[in-house]
């Protein structure tokens, strides 16, 4: 029996065909976007000493974050590259003679785009704030690590940006430093200069901030408009050495950012923030929240865009797939990019902002999907070879 004489084995040939092109193309978007992280992550491991389980870690918490971004880029490319080898080696032209139409092909690409949905949105709107929760912890660990390994005896360190640190005695196999000179200019107009007897590098987790614990010195500050310098005697001082994330004014306690806010909390935020005039802050948090749930919607329609695409043309070959799935992507959030834009500065509500780009791919999918049947292949080589014909006549005449 033919393959083509049920139509339900010519879905699951489809599906078999998408789903391996699915994983690797989720491996290498994947690698890629982990690339720019890796080569940051890379001198703490060769240059600085770390550990490579810390570094592991902190790249098992990106991978959510990275996962929600190349999972309906993936689709999309997997559905494209599928139906572009169909439309290649003729099997549509096949489907369509033995009476298949290409309305038929859908269900197992509509399924395929569901499930991408679904995995989006676990990691889209429940994992990734998780993850960026413990991964901002464990890259303040790194951070105490690399300060720890930066400091060295009797040596000038200007390894954290406006301070230039000297610690006189280091002894080994102990965290407690002696004889400490720091010069911190991150102020503007205001250089300080911080002497202490004995010192500990250590992290405040209540802030998640990276910071040295001073003992017995003075604090002099000169300022740049007046020639007077003001000398402050202390018993213990603290000098953050980062300034950590967001902090709640009001209370002084760690507040966490809006991509570490369960989904939950976001629409909850967001109204007290309006309440208290914050607008901005309103904006954003409203902004984030349809973002977690309009990428679900986005992968679905990423896998359902990319079976006219690829059965509209007869191209061998993987790259201009790639190159057909990159253009739509790229416009895909191009297009997002600016309603998050427009909606950050209040011109358009965030309801709006977010899902206007969804809802135009939406409809540019169902054009092309109703008018599934009617497409008809096109070879590239033979248009490219008309339109050069055509040039050459009128370059004789």
């Amino acid at each position: 029996m033919a393959l083509w004489s049920r139509p339900y084995l010519v879905n699951v040939h489809v599906l078999k065909e998408t789903i391996p092109s699915f994983w690797v193309n989720l491996l290498v978007f994947t690698f890629i976007l982990l690339m720019a992280r890796f080569m940051s992550l890379t001198d703490l491991v060769i240059g600085k000493g770390v550990e490579l389980k810390a570094i592991a870690r902190v790249f098992v918490l990106i991978l959510p974050k990275m996962l929600s971004m190349s999972i309906p880029m993936a689709a999309l490319l997997a559905t494209i590259t599928t139906f572009l080898r169909l439309s290649a080696d003729s099997e549509l032209t096949v489907l369509k003679a033995s009476g298949v139409s290409l309305s038929q092909l859908l269900p197992p690409v509509l399924i395929f785009g569901v499930t991408a949905a679904l995995i989006t949105g676990v990691f889209n709107v429940w994992l990734t704030p998780l993850a960026n929760i413990q991964f901002r912890t464990e890259t303040m660990a790194l951070a105490k690590a690399r300060a720890d390994l930066a400091i060295k005896e009797q040596v000038f360190v200007r390894e954290f940006p406006g301070l230039t640190i000297y610690v006189g005695h280091l002894p080994l196999r102990s965290e407690s430093m002696a004889n400490i000179v720091i010069n911190d200019r991150r102020s503007p107009g205001e250089n300080t200069l911080v002497v202490a007897q004995t010192g500990l590098l250590d992290i405040d987790m209540a802030r998640q901030t990276l910071l040295l614990r001073l003992r017995n010195g003075v604090i002099d500050r000169m300022f740049d408009n007046r020639q007077s310098v003001d000398s402050i005697f202390f018993d213990t001082y603290e000098l953050k050495i980062s300034p950590g994330p967001e902090f709640d004014d009001s209370e002084g306690i760690l507040s966490l950012s809006r991509s570490e806010r369960p989904t939950g909390e976001l629409r909850p935020l967001a109204a007290k923030f309006l309440k208290e005039g914050r607008e901005t802050a309103y904006r954003i948090y409203l902004l984030e929240w349809h973002r977690r749930w309009s990428f679900p919607v986005v992968a679905l329609l990423m896998a359902l865009i990319g079976m006219p695409l690829g059965a509209s043309f007869r191209a061998k070959g993987r790259n201009f797939g790639l190159m057909i799935g990159l253009i739509v992507f790229v416009l895909y959030y191009a297009f997002f990019s600016l309603g998050w834009t427009v909606g950050e500065s209040g011109r358009v509500p965030p309801l709006f902002a977010i899902w206007t780009p969804t809802l135009v791919m939406a409809l540019l999918v169902l054009w092309l999907i109703l008018g599934l049947n009617k497409v008809q292949p096109i070879d590239l080589s033979l248009v490219f070879s008309r339109w050069w014909r055509q040039r050459k006549r009128r370059q004789a005449v």
